[in-house]
């Protein structure tokens, strides 16, 4: 089997994050150990929920047993068919796919984990690598409203005197009062133009969020890395949706990671995507 194989998958734990998102946990090495692949954080899988449909979403978790996990938020009729699993329940897997978030050995450099909503699903997992190898980061999370933030108690346990910690919501009800990127431009202000230059920014969520931290990337010339999300049939490069004009890149084969020289290359980042006709809609 490949990572394009079905692996029919049993639930066998569900964590309820915050209001209306629960992540749902996996074992991927029972029954299939002679094809199992270790993900990398930034990678996704296409979940495949029997009468209904697949969709992608981005691996939350993974341990050395081979347990896997994602975060799932009701937005759709698949993920509240999701929503609703209970342990027990099978549904299928396919993956992991895509590119990853890229790690670097540089001691010097100043890591920044910056989410939003959904988004920190990824980020989780990235934050629970560097963790395990002893890399300072710091850590941004935005919502909308305090009941919208995820991993809060995670965070605060499993990256104790490793991270730093930071919150946001649109109204003030947790945290400072704003968005991610306000707190990244306050912070990167106490920043010296050499130290600006160490200074590395993964990031998941709205793709508003991100053009806004891209811009403040490109505007001081700091290392950038963004997970695109995009409408995607297929995962494996079939259905075109996920297509970044003008350049043809795919976010299912290609991404779905991508540095800022590429972004600045993409004509529809922060702008455009296409729905499930293919027409271009505005973000």
């Amino acid at each position: 089997m490949t990572e394009n194989t079905i692996k029919t998958i049993k639930v066998h734990k569900i964590i309820d994050e915050c209001e209306g998102v629960k992540t749902f946990v996996f074992n991927m090495k029972d029954d299939h150990i002679e094809s199992y692949v270790n993900p990398k954080p930034g990678q996704f899988v296409m979940v495949w929920v029997p009468g209904i449909d697949e969709i992608p979403m981005s691996i939350s978790d993974c341990d050395d047993n081979g347990n896997w996990a994602v975060t799932v938020k009701k937005v759709g009729e698949c993920t509240n068919a999701m929503y609703n699993l209970k342990i027990g329940d099978y549904i299928g897997i396919r993956g992991p796919l895509g590119n990853y978030f890229k790690v670097s050995a540089e001691k010097s450099k100043e890591i920044f984990i910056i989410g939003g909503g959904i988004g920190m699903a990824p980020l989780k997992f990235l934050s629970t690598e560097l963790t395990k190898r002893s890399i300072k980061h710091i850590i941004i999370e935005g919502a909308k409203i305090n009941t919208d933030l995820m991993y809060i108690e995670y965070f605060k346990e499993s990256t104790a005197n490793r991270s730093q910690i930071h919150y946001c919501t649109d109204d003030g009800s947790y945290g400072i009062k704003g968005v991610a990127s306000d707190i990244f431009r306050r912070i990167i202000k106490e920043f010296s133009e050499n130290e600006l230059q160490n200074l590395i920014i993964y990031s998941c969520g709205p793709e508003l969020m991100l053009f806004k931290l891209f811009q403040l990337c490109q505007e001081y010339n700091i290392e950038f890395y963004a997970s695109l999300e995009r409408i995607m049939r297929c995962g494996c490069g079939l259905c075109g949706l996920c297509a970044l004009d003008p350049l043809g890149l795919l976010v299912c084969k290609d991404g779905p990671i991508f540095d800022l020289n590429t972004l600045k290359k993409v004509e529809d980042f922060g702008k455009y995507q296409r729905d499930f006709t293919g027409k271009k809609i505005n973000i």
